[in-house]
């Protein structure tokens, strides 16, 4: 790849998405398939059985995206729109472009995923989610409100995007401070924290058990219990920290049979 800092690519994913989203408002949501046509970009879905989910590819004289339909990716779908904006992401992107342009960087196959280990694909992932869930917009459209995952729900629609993609988005830019720890069997994988949200000891650890009293530990330990409704929780349910009262405390999952995994919410209110 070109030698450019992050904080640049930060900055130019911002400015092109922006410009993009709202160009390319339908209502809500942004019209992909429009982006695409503008750009004379050629969209190939078909079944590339678990290669990949999405692909942006250079023949010389033009790009390409490639949409794995047998992975959910067709253009319709909450996944295939996440998916295509991630290449977008990876076309709009200068410093990705050029390199792919160039043979610096070869074509490389993109998988969905909650979190990504390179730079580059983060990088892709944040221009996906600020093209589908521009900032103002969301703000709009959340500003006022009591935090539940029923705002999360109406995103998740608006935008046609997945539930965990739009947690994530408000996660980063929403209208309340938010903790999200991921967990699948019981084992915690991974957390994520707003930026404001109080900087308080985890009462658990990366590759850990959940904590016993939280609500998403509970439900593990009940066997298939599914505790989907916001409930209370006290400061230790989740954290270390003593002698500091922020108030009153509550914690929300959601969860997927398939993998069985929870993600759940925490928030101060």
């Amino acid at each position: 790849m070109i030698s450019v800092t992050e904080h640049q690519i930060l900055k130019e994913t911002q400015i092109i998405s922006k410009y993009l989203a709202y160009r390319y408002c339908n209502n809500v949501s942004t019209n992909l398939l429009e982006i695409c046509e503008e750009e004379a970009l050629h969209i190939i879905s078909d079944d590339y059985k678990e290669y990949f989910d999405g692909m942006l590819v250079w023949d010389s004289s033009d790009f390409h995206i490639h949409l794995n339909t047998a992975k959910g990716n067709l253009p319709s779908t909450k996944r295939g729109r996440f998916t295509l904006a991630h290449e977008l992401g990876h076309y709009f992107i200068d410093a990705h472009r050029e390199s792919l342009k160039s043979g610096t960087l070869p074509s490389h196959p993109s998988h969905q995923s909650l979190i990504h280990n390179t730079l580059m694909e983060r990088q892709a992932d944040h221009f996906a989610a600020c093209l589908l869930m521009p900032e103002e917009r969301l703000r709009a459209m959340t500003g006022g409100r009591k935090f539940s995952l029923d705002i999360i729900k109406e995103l998740s629609k608006s935008f046609d995007v997945s539930l965990t993609a739009a947690l994530l988005r408000f996660l980063e830019v929403g209208t309340h401070d938010i903790m999200i720890v991921f967990s699948q069997d019981n084992i915690v994988k991974w957390t994520k924290r707003s930026d404001r949200f109080p900087k308080l000891a985890n009462k658990f650890k990366i590759g850990g058990a959940l904590p016993p009293t939280s609500v998403a530990g509970e439900s593990f330990l009940k066997m298939d219990a599914k505790y989907t409704t916001v409930e209370p929780v006290s400061l230790d349910d989740w954290f270390e920290d003593r002698g500091w009262n922020p108030g009153p405390m509550f914690e929300q999952c959601f969860y997927s049979d398939l993998y069985n995994y929870a993600i759940s919410m925490v928030w101060f209110k």
